[in-house]
């Protein structure tokens, strides 16, 4: 598997070569131009994929080295090709009329067939607890230990010009850098301007980020998101929550809540910020 071609172009990251067979071309043990068949122990291909055949011989008949054709697997051993995705999926396989020369030929899955991720992705990228990778790492905390998972977008790596996989996932990664303070504190009856307010930033900078303040009054076990449109908060939906005047006091069930937010963005893994405790004073 290779995120940038059939190998690894970055001199600072291993070389992966997308996965290549050879076999005996020259052999009619293996070259079968009765089934239109081409026997390879273990090729590891299916149906569809697109594969590049070259030779350093001669060319096994009606096929032409350095082109590109598509596989329709008959079992683990066994490999027919096709003109065309269409051709494959359908069963259509091309004739094989004579058996090459040389005894080195090759299938090469084609980039496009290999899954990886683009340079939106690799600029995400950031090194947590001496781990990295071409996507990105989110680290989880799992009692006192640390868990770096590896994230990266399954999708098909297309041109620029009609880069499908931006189409379907706007591949991102949100941080928030300023947390909210801990504690608020208000006398009964006020407003609050700014009960909590978050920084987050996500990268790529081209996505938009959303938020959504939600609140708990039973010490944070369970969370509720608060109405943009109701009468007691402003900015439910904005970076700064804030509490209308009046709506306080020290008997209500805000005396004591928490409140955090939650910041989402297409395609990424919504972030939620910590929790403000707001104390009602008398």
């Amino acid at each position: 598997m290779s995120a940038w071609g059939n190998t690894d172009a970055l001199a600072s990251k291993p070389k992966v070569e997308a996965r290549k067979v050879t076999f005996d071309g020259s052999s009619a043990s293996v070259v079968n131009t009765t089934a239109e068949t081409i026997e390879i122990r273990g090729y590891g291909f299916e149906t569809g994929d697109a594969l590049v055949y070259a030779t350093t011989g001669g060319a096994i008949g009606n096929l032409t080295s350095g082109t590109t054709y598509y596989a329709i697997r008959v079992d683990s051993d066994t490999i027919k090709l096709a003109d065309s995705y269409a051709n494959a999926i359908a069963g259509t396989a091309r004739n094989l009329s004579a058996v090459g020369t040389g005894t080195t030929h090759t299938l090469q899955r084609l980039a496009a067939d290999v899954y990886g991720v683009d340079k939106n992705e690799i600029a995400a990228n950031r090194t947590q607890e001496g781990a990295a990778h071409v996507g990105w790492n989110r680290v989880r905390e799992v009692g006192s230990r640390k868990i770096v998972e590896t994230l990266v977008a399954m999708s098909k790596n297309f041109a620029a010009s009609s880069d499908l996989e931006d189409v379907m996932f706007e591949d991102a990664l949100i941080t928030i850098a300023t947390q909210p303070t801990a504690t608020k504190s208000a006398v009964a009856g006020a407003a609050i301007v700014n009960l909590g307010t978050v920084v987050a930033t996500v990268v790529p900078t081209t996505a938009t980020l959303t938020y959504q303040w939600q609140h708990s009054t039973d010490g944070g076990t369970n969370y509720s998101n608060i109405n943009p449109a109701g009468g007691v908060f402003t900015g439910a939906t904005t970076a700064t929550l804030g509490v209308n005047a009046g709506m306080t006091d020290t008997s209500s069930t805000w005396n004591a809540a928490k409140f955090r937010c939650v910041v989402s963005s297409t395609g990424a893994d919504s972030v939620t910020s910590s929790a403000v405790t707001l104390t009602v004073t008398p």
